[in-house]
């Protein structure tokens, strides 16, 4: 009588603690799965590609080593010399590619430029009329 009395307390809170597990779940999330932004231009530019409009290269990444050259353009991998649509790869830097399309360069770069644009206040810098302190 007293292993019935101890058996069910002990069913139950197994019960509870199967049931509470499932909804304390949390969904695991791929740490190589592209950025949401990523894959929704992926996919505006192949509905653009599918639509006749130029497809808009995008350098992801440059592969230089002393076994391979090449290049990752919008997510697909281009050999020095390979083709990427209608271009060829033509040159490879550590920071950017160049496309030949006829006799139509294009180059892509992996890094915005870094220039910053001159300022315009209207105030210009003359060091022969600046106060000199004593």
């Amino acid at each position: 009588m007293a292993d019935r009395m101890m058996l069910v307390p002990s069913i139950a809170a197994g019960a509870a603690l199967l049931l509470s597990t499932g909804s304390a779940a949390q969904a695991l999330t791929d740490p190589t799965k592209p950025p949401v932004e990523l894959i929704r231009s992926a996919a505006g530019a192949a509905a653009g590609q599918a639509a006749g409009a130029a497809p808009r290269s995008r350098l992801q990444s440059i592969l230089l080593s002393s076994l391979r050259k090449g290049a990752i353009i919008s997510g697909q991998y281009v050999p020095l010399g390979g083709t990427y649509g209608k271009a060829t790869l033509v040159d490879i830097t550590a920071t950017g590619v160049t496309l030949k399309t006829g006799q139509e360069l294009d180059v892509l770069q992996l890094f915005p430029s870094m220039e910053k644009p001159a300022a315009t206040s209207g105030v210009t810098e003359n060091p022969e009329k600046m106060a000199k302190s004593p």
